[in-house]
């Protein structure tokens, strides 16, 4: 990343967005699972639900948002790459 030697420099820049946009649907799903569990200790408790719901979203979650954020530094730098500041447009 960074060089565009190959081609089109925005390429590198669609899949970080895209790869941010798929960690936030997992993300989004992993909160849904949890409501879902959650729901089911409302209506029962259960010492495996209970369990589960203590340990959630827990490292899953946590990896996720490492990763978006990483991935948002990377856009960054893949824009002032291709915009750089010195550019007078």
């Amino acid at each position: 990343m960074g060089t565009h030697s190959s081609g089109d420099p925005f390429g590198p820049l669609y899949r970080l967005l895209d790869e941010i946009q798929g960690a936030h649907l997992e993300m989004g799903r992993m909160v849904e699972e949890y409501k879902v569990l959650v729901e089911r200790l409302e209506e029962r408790r259960s010492e495996d639900d209970l369990r589960l719901a203590r340990a959630l979203p827990g490292a899953r979650y946590t990896v996720a948002t490492t990763f978006v954020r990483e991935n948002w530094l990377k856009v960054d730098a893949e824009i002032r790459t291709i915009f750089p500041r010195d550019d007078p447009a």
